[in-house]
């Protein structure tokens, strides 16, 4: 893979294989063409999330100041300090060495290229200390009330996977919740001076029926600080109801661990639910990110760690989603080369349908062109493991209201089945918009399904 991507996205993910290797990117790495783009570049590594990662392989840290969850952040975009973590569960490439007789690539990088990585890099580092310390406090009080809340991907990836707050970076506070108390849970972040994101922005408030109705069909509910502006999004379910994977808090509890996080013991998902997981969100999503290739590959590179694969390929079957295991494995391993199992190999070897959904993946990694959302759904059934469940995917799609149908119209308690039918009546509206002459595209870009 690699040579159908622009030769920016080659540059950058040359750089993630520098970072995960642990050594630096030299000028043979910068692809020779005229058409190269630095300002190309910085766009392609913000939009995968990955500066940091990028910023370390080119060479651009001094480790001077470690840098933990309970720090200060750097105060400026001059600062080149290290961003380190000291967390016993794990330690990520934050400097890289150079390679013996190559010239390094920092020499030929513009300067303002430089700058502008050192100021992601310190944005990323006072964000994400921010974030930690809210995590915390959420967690703390969730504890206090007796609310089960598993906190999962971003400031956990950060700290397990990484070793090093500022390395990952993520936007939101994602937390595995039982459905059942969500109100109450929704009470207690009202308190702390969150309101709820809704979807459309026509929303003001959803009534008690469309509440009721969206927690049995839908998975997540989004609040944002109304100072702070940071997001908690609360999942009782991993995957939106039309997938047959059923990971649910109930699902994991008992495997958890705990992870002390700004002097708070958390409560996080296992190894290898973890790696799992990471796996299927990945798939889900078409693997757009490529901050998620690192977390699978950091997953399976941490110290000390032995993961039990027969755990996780049970797990796998028993949530009806081993296909898109395996297909987080083989897209990630097509980049870094992962350490695998000689019969994980077979099993990825062994399902002829893993080559064109990796294709299908590559092919869209560095694509801008606003796809219909039709085009995700027909790659997310060909990773289900079973005929029965793509029907019941597609049946699913069809007739189960998601979060933007329910806000759309408010339905008295006693007519909710109606959602079922408003749910075709959107999708035909926006089909026949499609055709509609001179109509354009619609500008659903990635991860905008909210479902």
């Amino acid at each position: 893979m690699g040579e159908i991507h622009p030769p920016e996205g080659v540059f950058v993910r040359r750089c993630l294989q520098a970072w995960q290797r642990g050594t630096a990117i030299s000028v043979a790495d910068i692809p020779e063409t005229a058409s190269f783009e630095w300002e190309a570049v910085l766009e392609f590594t913000s939009q995968h999330s990955v500066g940091p990662q990028v910023a370390a392989a080119i060479h651009d840290t001094a480790p001077e100041q470690p840098l933990t969850a309970g720090s200060t952040a750097p105060a400026t975009s001059q600062s080149t300090a290290t961003l380190e973590s000291s967390t016993e569960s794990g330690t990520g490439p934050t400097t890289v060495p150079e390679r013996a007789g190559v010239t390094p690539v920092s020499e030929q990088i513009p300067d303002w290229v430089i700058d502008r990585l050192r100021e992601r890099r310190a944005f990323v580092a006072r964000r994400n200390l921010q974030q930690f310390q809210e995590l915390a406090s959420l967690s703390a009080t969730f504890q206090a009330t007796g609310i089960r809340a598993i906190p999962y991907r971003g400031p956990v990836m950060a700290q397990v996977g990484y070793g090093d707050v500022g390395q990952r970076e993520f936007g939101d506070l994602d937390f595995l919740v039982d459905r059942e108390e969500i109100p109450v849970i929704k009470s207690i972040l009202l308190e702390h001076g969150y309101e709820p994101a809704y979807v459309l922005d026509s929303t003001e408030e959803l009534t008690v029926a469309q509440e009721r109705w969206y927690r049995r069909f839908g998975r997540e509910y989004t609040f944002r600080h109304t100072d702070s502006e940071i997001e908690v999004e609360l999942h009782w379910r991993v995957l939106a109801r039309r997938f047959p994977t059923g990971f649910t808090l109930e699902s994991v509890w008992d495997r958890r661990d705990q992870l002390t996080i700004a002097g708070t013991s958390v409560p996080v998902l296992s190894q290898e639910d973890r790696l799992l997981l990471c796996c299927v969100h990945g798939t889900r999503h078409r693997w757009e990110r490529l901050h998620w290739w690192c977390d699978v590959a950091r997953c399976l590179d941490l110290e000390d760690v032995t993961l039990d694969w027969d755990a996780i390929v049970r797990r796998a079957r028993a949530q009806n989603c081993e296909r898109q295991f395996l297909v987080g494995l083989a897209v990630v391993d097509s980049l870094f080369g992962l350490a695998l199992p000689d019969w994980i190999e077979r099993m990825i070897e062994d399902d002829p349908a893993l080559e064109g959904l990796s294709r299908h993946v590559d092919a869209r990694l560095f694509d801008e062109t606003p796809y219909w959302l039709l085009d995700e759904r027909q790659y997310q059934a060909r990773t289900l493991d079973r005929p029965r469940e793509r029907v019941a995917f597609w049946l699913s799609w069809l007739c189960s209201p998601n979060r933007s149908d329910i806000e759309a119209i408010a339905i008295p308690w006693p007519l909710t089945p109606l959602y079922h039918l408003v749910r075709p009546i959107r999708l035909a509206s926006g089909i026949l918009e499609r055709f509609r002459p001179g109509s354009r595209p619609p500008t659903e870009l990635r991860w905008s399904d909210n479902e």
